[in-house]
């Protein structure tokens, strides 16, 4: 029995070493621009379409607070762990970045970001980039929203204005405003380029929304709630995923 435990021992130690031994690296190409997409219903018709504006940062926020969030939730995860936190601001990453979700995926925008990555002297990058879904905006009451969502935003509705102030009014009917956060989390081995795990998030607060704003969803919220509102929500799904995402590997 003693030779059996020694044996497993032997067989253990080096795997436990192994898994110490590595040494993540964060990337994230999210927060180069917010997009604000307003719901419209078209005059006459019971067509709905969105408009969209993009709204470049000048700041580097809404990565930092990513790579913030990610780095809080490897920790977490895995005591002990030191990541890498980078963060390039090359307009060509997030260019790289935005092609791959109609072509390529996560291997594409691997080969764009390679050279960042191998001078970290890490064995693993997590990769957050944008996620491309179709609108799912929660409500106390379900799911709402039309069109499709990428990256980081805000929804705009601005309410239906033949319902009035009816109180049997849902919040969508009423109009609202709420942050949307979609993006994408992969587990990346350095060396191979090989994806070892990935998960998406469809990420809304039903704190973002605020009710009885027909025709006026934009400014029913001050830049500084906005700002707070969006990265709270960016930190809170970071932190649900990421656990899951190592979770797999």
């Amino acid at each position: 029995m003693r030779t059996l435990i020694a044996l497993v021992l032997a067989l253990a130690l080096p795997l436990g070493a192994a898994a110490q031994q590595r040494q993540y690296a964060i990337l994230s190409l999210v927060g180069d621009e917010l997009t604000i997409v307003h719901r419209e219903m078209t005059t006459g018709t019971r067509i709905e379409k969105n408009s969209e504006v993009k709204v470049p940062l000048g700041s580097a926020s809404l990565d930092r607070a990513m790579l913030l969030a990610v780095d809080e939730a490897v920790r977490r995860a895995e005591p002990g762990a030191k990541p890498i936190l980078l963060a390039p601001r090359d307009p060509r990453l997030f260019d790289a970045a935005m092609r791959s979700l109609d072509a390529g995926g996560i291997p594409a925008i691997y080969e764009a970001v390679r050279p960042v990555v191998v001078k970290a002297n890490a064995t693993h990058l997590i990769l957050v980039t944008k996620h491309r879904h179709r609108a799912m905006l929660k409500m106390r009451d379900g799911h709402v929203g039309s069109g499709w969502l990428t990256g980081l935003g805000f929804y705009l509705d601005q309410g239906s204005e033949t319902k009035g102030s009816s109180i049997s009014m849902t919040d969508a009917e009423r109009g609202f405003i709420a942050p949307y956060t979609y993006f994408n989390v992969a587990l990346v081995e350095i060396a191979t380029g090989k994806v070892l795990a990935q998960q998406y998030v469809i990420g809304s607060s039903t704190n973002g929304v605020v009710s009885g704003t027909i025709g006026n969803a934009w400014r029913a919220l001050s830049d500084e709630e906005k700002d707070a509102q969006i990265t709270a929500l960016l930190k809170q799904e970071a932190a649900r995923i990421v656990p899951q995402v190592l979770a797999q590997r």
